[in-house]
């Protein structure tokens, strides 16, 4: 079959292929695994890594040393022996075999781990001189595992004497891949920095994939994204696996994380964390930030000052709707939780609270003390914390303000906070 003939390959079927020698069609070894560049949407094949005939120590050839053939049946090298491993591959090239095959690797579609079982390669004839291979989808299928194996073309002929077709392939396309870690031709392991693919995910999901990844390859994601996107998939871990992730961490990573997260779970963190990481944390933060932690740190586990919420939208009075709508836009990218508004004098104390419902069926020239109620519920900061899950059940709120004696607003305590320290062996159970 020639090439013109052939759009696809797999890398199952080109692993061991015989490399032959131009100038004398001889075999000079044969093919144990390709590299790629990936700086294209799909990585294109750079370079072959031959194991050589009669010296068993794996050499690099680039891919323009290949001829234009059957590579599915060989490959001709412009090469004599004597010239093998003249050559280096560079940093940038990942070793498709070595990094994919067996391997986890996260699908961005399912938000899953899946098993790299085969990878397809897409060839483009295009090119006079050679053809181009491009790693386009990843087999994560039965299929794939008896290609490898194989038994392939028995156990599909059993399949379709049975139920008259054939077995159905199940890929997954690389542009829905995030790897964890790779492995480059200069024989390093690289931890994969481009989380892109990731950006689209619920930090949720996100969490869910990472508690199912070794420590490696979590720190390697983790510290791959976003502060802000990392603080959210960190609270959505139960918190002994938290901890066990933060003490991997960079300290100028998780100390933009720490940031990040609401002060509450930040909290929560930093009791937990060793000594010496909680100290070099807080010289990392900014001082203030540092004073707040400590200073909610010291409060009773059992107070709802240990899981308030320093973040919220807090607005002066005589304001109108359209203005406070214009606050909310502008604290939008800061304050997770905004069910409600806290409307407070010129000392901060708590005068009234309007919900953002009310705020938006109201026209833009509303005054705010027309929305605001004023008979206000909250709770103090020393308060109990079984003692104010109750609120929450007889007013259906979201969120209840915490307030000091002279009843300034220090911060909200959410129902999810609460219902997860009532019950502690809430998250873990739901995850389970």
């Amino acid at each position: 079959m020639g090439l013109e003939t052939v759009n696809f390959a797999y890398l199952s079927e080109l692993i061991g292929t015989p490399v032959v020698s131009a100038q004398t069609n001889k075999r000079i070894g044969r093919v144990i695994d390709l590299a790629a560049v990936s700086s294209h949407v799909f990585p294109k094949i750079s370079g072959v890594l031959v194991r050589p005939a009669r010296n068993g120590t794996p050499v690099y050839l680039p891919w323009a040393a290949f001829r234009r053939s059957d590579f599915t049946h060989r490959f001709i090298a412009d090469r004599e022996p004597s010239a093998l491993g003249t050559e280096k591959g560079v940093e940038g090239e990942i070793l498709l075999r070595r990094s994919f095959l067996d391997k986890q690797l996260i699908s961005t579609t399912g938000y899953k781990l899946v098993r790299v079982n085969d990878l397809q390669l897409l060839i483009d004839n295009s090119p006079k001189d050679n053809a181009n291979f491009f790693l386009v989808h990843i087999d994560i299928g039965f299929k794939g595992l008896l290609r490898r194996l194989g038994w392939l073309r028995p156990v599909n002929a059993v399949f379709r004497w049975i139920v008259s077709r054939d077995m159905k392939d199940q890929f997954l396309s690389w542009k829905y891949i995030q790897p964890t870690t790779t492995t480059t031709v200069l024989g390093s392991l690289r931890l994969t920095t481009d989380a892109s693919k990731l950006s689209e995910i619920h930090p949720a999901d996100i969490a869910d994939i990472l508690e199912d990844l070794g420590t490696d390859e979590r720190k390697s994601l983790l510290e791959s994204l976003e502060p802000s996107t990392a603080a959210s998939t960190m609270q959505e871990m139960p918190l002994n696996i938290r901890v066990q992730v933060a003490e991997t961490l960079d300290t100028d990573k998780l100390a933009q994380i720490i940031q990040a997260m609401q002060r509450d779970e930040s909290v929560d963190l930093l009791v937990e964390l060793a000594s010496d990481v909680r100290t070099a944390l807080y010289n990392a933060l900014p001082a203030e930030t540092v004073a707040e932690l400590k200073e909610l740190t010291n409060l009773s586990t059992f107070g709802v000052g240990s899981i308030m919420n320093t973040e919220f939208v807090s607005v002066p009075k005589g304001l109108r709707a359209g203005e406070v709508l214009d606050r909310i836009r502008a604290e939008a990218g800061r304050v997770e939780l905004i069910y409600y508004v806290y409307v407070v004098d010129a000392d901060d104390r708590l005068c009234g609270i309007a919900s953002l419902r009310s705020i938006l069926a109201s026209p833009p020239e509303t005054p705010l003390d027309d929305i605001m109620r004023e008979n206000c519920v909250s709770v103090s900061v020393d308060d109990r914390i079984k003692d104010v899950a109750p609120i929450f059940l007889k007013y259906n709120f979201e969120a209840v303000p915490v307030v000091d004696e002279q009843n300034r607003i220090l911060g909200i305590v959410s129902l999810r906070d609460t219902l997860e320290s009532v019950f502690p062996k809430l998250r873990e159970d739901f995850k389970a």
